[in-house]
């Protein structure tokens, strides 16, 4: 669809994934408090960016995930219900385990049963090049690096009829955690899942599908 006089609103404009988009997307990022009443003002399309993102400390802080990532989403969806709305989630909320997959999972619910039209994308990204020691070799994604995942999402945006209501998986084929940090950080070594379940409980999954 052609986007160049659409009005694009995005929360979530200065994450790692926001910075990325607006590199592909001319959008107004005026920013909002999402855990308040949202205003209206005159965009085309929405893109809802914006979310607690911190899967471990989401299992202490489940009441701030809560907040943005559920009452959040749907303070946005309840003032732009009639707008065509993108909604970016996750592959964790695929069989969600743990606080941030069901905020994620509840999230994509409160979009399904208010948005007139919508367009729900499942992702998973990481920070290039690989910036830990470690990478799961027993986890599998369909995810990549930020940099190419925001360029398949902007478009899958472009691509998408906006009459219509779409969910949908973004992603480079499957493989390993292990094998994507290869790619940008050869001396990465090793980890397994099951070791860090260990330490913070059975929120990490072994496999996204």
């Amino acid at each position: 669809m052609i986007m160049n006089d659409l009005k694009i609103w995005m929360t979530g404009a200065r994450s790692k994934l926001g910075k990325e988009l607006t590199k592909h997307l001319k959008v107004d990022s005026t920013r909002f408090d999402i855990t308040k009443e949202v205003p209206k003002l005159d965009f085309g399309l929405v893109i809802h960016a914006a979310a607690y993102t911190d899967v471990a400390m989401a299992e202490i802080n489940l009441n701030k995930c809560f907040l943005t990532n559920v009452n959040g989403t749907f303070n946005v969806v309840r003032t732009y219900k009639d707008t065509p709305f993108v909604y970016i989630s996750t592959e964790y909320a695929n069989h969600p385990l743990g606080v941030y997959a069901i905020t994620k999972y509840l999230g994509e619910e409160v979009v399904r049963q208010f948005c007139q039209h919508y367009l729900i994308i499942r992702t998973l990204f990481k920070p290039t090049p690989w910036p830990f020691e470690f990478a799961y070799s027993d986890q599998y994604t369909q995810g990549d690096y930020v940099d190419v995942i925001a360029s398949l999402i902007v478009d899958k945006i472009k691509s998408w009829d906006r009459k219509t209501n779409e969910s949908c998986l973004v992603g480079t084929g499957r493989k390993t955690i292990f094998e994507l940090a290869k790619k940008t950080r050869p001396d990465v070594q090793p980890n397994t899942v099951a070791e860090h379940r260990s330490k913070v409980g059975d929120i990490v999954p072994y496999d996204y599908e």
